[in-house]
């Protein structure tokens, strides 16, 4: 699993978890064991209509149907003290459906990271109605499978993390992701840039 690899980087970093999915518990146990963050990656509704997968949350469900659906999705991955949306290009602009996910996170304590995966999304502003510590993603790191466009999308996130003294970076679990991580490490180490758990950038 490349998974373990991410978790054997000498770096903190955060892992998004989907429910439902073969091996989630291994990797986030292995993944908490080693220090990591564990999130649980929400599955969302999409513009585009593609599927996001098992445990997904609509905009066709109702409060009550939303609660429970998120509810069930963080008892799968137990570990995880917050939350990101998994795809949800149309769940997360739509604002009923934010604040019954966000509810559920209030009630336990999670934070919310907001995926941004459509500018016109309300959930950071909801999470913040409501009390619920959250932040939004800076940079996409892999839109393309490529080391260069990757390490390129990483000194994004590191000039902006020195001019506005943070940022996050989200990327999925694939080698070109991996390389490029083990390959500017030692350059932002070297730049003073320290990696850091989502859960410290939260407010």
């Amino acid at each position: 699993m490349t998974e373990r690899a991410f978790i054997a980087l000498p770096v903190a970093l955060t892992l998004s978890i989907l429910p439902d999915v073969r091996y989630n518990h291994t990797i986030e146990r292995e993944a908490a064991s080693a220090g990591k963050g564990v999130m649980l990656h929400l599955p969302m509704e999409t513009l585009s209509g593609v599927n996001p997968g098992p445990g997904k949350v609509t905009t066709e469900m109702d409060d009550d149907a939303i609660t429970a659906q998120v509810e069930h999705d963080l008892a799968d991955v137990d570990l995880a003290t917050g939350v990101n949306n998994h795809e949800g290009s149309k769940a997360t602009a739509d604002a009923r459906v934010m604040t019954a996910v966000i509810s559920v996170l209030a009630k336990d304590g999670r934070f919310f990271i907001d995926s941004r995966t459509n500018a016109k999304s309300v959930g950071q502003q909801v999470a913040t109605e409501h009390g619920v510590r959250t932040a939004a993603r800076d940079v996409f790191l892999d839109n393309r499978a490529d080391v260069d466009y990757s390490e390129g999308q990483l000194r994004q996130a590191a000039a902006l993390a020195i001019r506005t003294g943070s940022a996050i970076a989200i990327g999925h679990p694939r080698p070109t992701t991996l390389d490029a991580l083990r390959a500017v490490i030692p350059e932002f180490q070297a730049q003073g840039i320290t990696f850091v758990l989502v859960s410290d950038l939260v407010h």
